[in-house]
């Protein structure tokens, strides 16, 4: 029995020995060719699912990595993957999540093709994963609270959902400093407190803490706390060719200036984009007409975000605009619509947006029928923009299909 066991328990660590150098070689190779010369690259069209042209992404709701503004979903890992999209003719069918701990339980099932999350460097379980290339690389950095006695304390607050992926540098100047890890803050709600003075110095992320510094002007990055680590996509290790294709596309696009351009834009310190949209001001708004969406969807029934879902499908809350078949004001209504629906002024933004709630409640009622509320709007964004005749047409259904992607974005983004 001893010796059964002790064959068995020798084997295993064979295996993860194996396993490990044949995951470390493999990365070794891709980066080694990162720095040959710059040849032109075709992305071959097959994929190991056999005739599968989507490709299912999970992404963390993270920093600059993924954000809404003014209703439009961005950020660097969405840029990416839309560019890796253009690149292979695949539909990327992006879920986006918000909680790090689920993300991190869909890291060892097979529900995803690609699962965008940062993992620790060294794990035992790493050698059990297929992982990409790293598309850009990070650091974690020492953050100063707004505490007047600070240089006196040597404790460093640091929240659970930045311990369980990164790690504190043995050679940092701080690595003598307490950590004091918090299990019941995020990362955000440090930063809150530190800008109250109740901590005075936070451990984050550098790519999460440049996203936080324009909302909490009271607290500063001091400098760089820890080595820099490597940020890959986690792949599904059965799409073999695909996962092939995925990091052939990273070495090449990894060498052009849109890559560049994205790395300017999304971690600059000096980004124009950082400083204007993370701030207070633009934290919590998908529109300037939020309130009045918000008014006329809980007065018919509806939830504000899908209302604003249509909104933006409509005109992208530009207002003023008129359609090719005479279609006008933010939910670009005809003129016969809104005089069905009692409204004279077509360009007014608050009757505009009534209409339009109405009109979509004035919808609804044909498909009473249908149990599954997300389904039932479906059909009623289908309608709104083919009619009642037209709601299975392609383009309708297409068009139904984008409304309600952003609209669970929103449900994500503006809980």
């Amino acid at each position: 029995m001893k010796k059964s066991f002790f064959y068995f328990l020798t084997a295993f660590i064979l295996t993860l020995s194996i396993g490990g150098g044949i995951y470390h070689l493999k990365k070794r190779e891709f980066l080694n060719n990162e720095k040959a010369q710059n040849v032109a690259f075709t992305i071959p069209q097959s994929d190991s699912r056999n005739d599968v042209d989507t490709v299912r992404v999970l992404l963390l709701y993270y920093a600059t990595d993924y954000f809404v503004h003014q209703g439009a979903p961005m950020g660097f890992q969405y840029d990416m993957l839309k560019e890796l999209e253009r690149a292979t003719g695949k539909n990327m069918e992006i879920s986006v999540e918000t909680n790090a701990s689920k993300v991190l339980k869909e890291v060892y099932r097979d529900n995803y093709d690609i699962i965008v999350t940062d993992l620790p460097p060294h794990g035992f379980l790493l050698p059990f994963i297929s992982r990409s290339i790293p598309h850009s690389y990070s650091y974690p950095v020492l953050v100063l609270g707004n505490k007047a006695d600070s240089a006196g304390v040597r404790t460093i607050v640091v929240s659970d959902d930045f311990s369980s992926k990164l790690f504190f540098a043995h050679n940092s100047p701080y690595c003598n400093y307490q950590i004091q890890k918090n299990s019941t803050c995020s990362t955000e709600q440090l930063f809150e407190k530190a800008a109250q003075g109740e901590i005075p110095y936070l451990l984050c992320d550098y790519n999460k803490a440049i996203t936080l510094i324009p909302y909490y002007t009271q607290v500063k990055i001091l400098e760089k706390a820890g080595a820099q680590f490597e940020r890959c996509w986690v792949l599904n290790k059965k799409n073999v060719q695909l996962n092939e294709d995925i990091n052939h596309w990273l070495l090449d696009f990894k060498k052009t200036s849109k890559y560049k351009t994205l790395i300017q834009k999304y971690f600059s310190t000096e980004s124009t984009l950082i400083k204007s949209l993370f701030t207070k001001k633009q934290k919590s708004i998908i529109s300037k007409y939020d309130a009045t969406i918000k008014k006329y969807a809980e007065k018919y029934g509806f939830d504000w975000r899908f209302v604003a879902a249509i909104m933006y499908q409509e005109t992208k809350f530009i207002p003023g605009l008129t359609g090719k078949g005479g279609s006008c004001g933010l939910m670009q209504l005809m003129p016969v619509t809104m005089e069905y629906h009692g409204i004279s002024d077509y360009e007014e933004e608050d009757a505009n947006i009534c209409a339009g709630v109405q009109h979509l409640n004035f919808l609804r009622k044909s498909f009473e029928d249908i149990e599954d509320e997300d389904e039932k709007l479906y059909c009623v964004a289908a309608s709104y923009n083919a009619g009642k005749g037209g709601v299975y047409s392609s383009s309708a259904l297409k068009y139904a299909q984008r409304v309600m992607e952003r609209y669970f974005v929103y449900k994500v983004a503006y809980p």
